[in-house]
């Protein structure tokens, strides 16, 4: 399986995928780490292809493909390097806060079901359209109680109504891909938390989270979110988060988070995931890369609305 697994950082490849007759330069932050820049005068535009095992790292846009390379990046990210020793499917995409700059991906696992991690613009949407019902969202999103993100749903109308409500919410913060269901897809499970969420749209829209209205208090709760559950990036001193896990239906469990940290000058959206055969498991993995990215965040620009 390592044969199989080619091991680049995030920063190379997308110099070797993006620009054409250009040159990659070091810029030296204030703790005196490198970073890579991008300066071209002729970029091409290229549309994602299979993933390979092991990941890639390059730079998407909301529609798929490689941005001018002279936009900023969080570059500086060895991606690759942060799930490099984790087993079984898993992946990670990683963008600037304030959008406009790349979002840039690594790993097999590409998207997933939302779980839990829906009721951050389910709680959005209730703060726009009903503020009244907004007080369910301090559980749902801090100790992720899901009858109290049911009751947040239902506020919206149910069904297509509180689908669109989110799916607004979800265009706002730059993800106009992904579809919200309107019925109940598992018997078990709730409607909105069956939402197929690809991780480089979840990190689009972390990215701009902070940057569209209403939003201002569902982001204070999760940054208080229970200490039950604040493993991954929840081990991140001032992270902002939320995660979601579940079994699949043929087995094994899909534990995510998605979030904003630190960076230098400003903050960095993150979305992760990973399929384990057991919850604890994926929480274990999930803390080894937030574990591995907390040294990198000194040297990785960070972006602000």
């Amino acid at each position: 399986m390592e044969s199989a697994r080619r091991r680049w950082s995030a920063a190379s490849i997308v110099c070797a995928l993006v620009v054409v007759a250009t040159g990659c330069s070091a810029l030296t932050p204030t703790d005196g780490s490198s970073q890579t820049v991008y300066v071209t005068s002729t970029v091409t535009t290229v549309t994602p292809g299979p993933v390979e095992q092991g990941g890639v790292g390059r730079p998407e846009t909301a529609q798929g493909t490689v941005s001018p390379a002279a936009e900023p990046t969080a570059g500086g990210a060895d991606l690759d390097g942060l799930i490099g020793d984790i087993s079984g499917p898993v992946g990670i995409a990683v963008t600037m806060v304030g959008g406009g700059s790349d979002v840039l991906w690594a790993g097999d696992l590409r998207s997933g079901v939302a779980w839990s991690t829906i009721k951050v613009p389910l709680a959005v949407a209730v703060a726009r359209a009903t503020p009244s019902s907004l007080e369910a969202a301090t559980t749902a999103i801090t100790a992720s109680d899901n009858a109290a993100a049911e009751r947040l749903w239902d506020s919206l109308g149910g069904g297509a109504a509180s689908a669109s409500g989110i799916g607004a919410v979800l265009a706002d913060g730059g993800d106009s891909i992904t579809q919200v269901p309107t019925v109940r897809t598992r018997a078990e499970y709730s409607i909105f938390g069956q939402t197929q969420w690809p991780l480089v749209d979840q990190a689009r829209f972390g990215s701009l989270l902070p940057c569209i209205g209403s939003s201002t208090r569902v982001l204070d709760l999760m940054g208080q979110v229970s200490p039950d559950q604040s493993w991954g990036l929840g081990r991140i001193p001032g992270a902002r988060f939320k995660g979601g896990w579940g079994p699949g239906e043929s087995g094994g469990y899909l534990v995510r988070q998605f979030g904003i940290v630190p960076a230098v000058g400003g903050e960095l959206a993150v979305a992760i995931a990973v399929e384990s055969a057991t919850f604890d498991d994926g929480v274990r993995a999930l803390s080894g890369v937030a574990d591995a990215l907390t040294p990198q965040l000194p040297s990785i620009q960070g972006g602000r609305c």
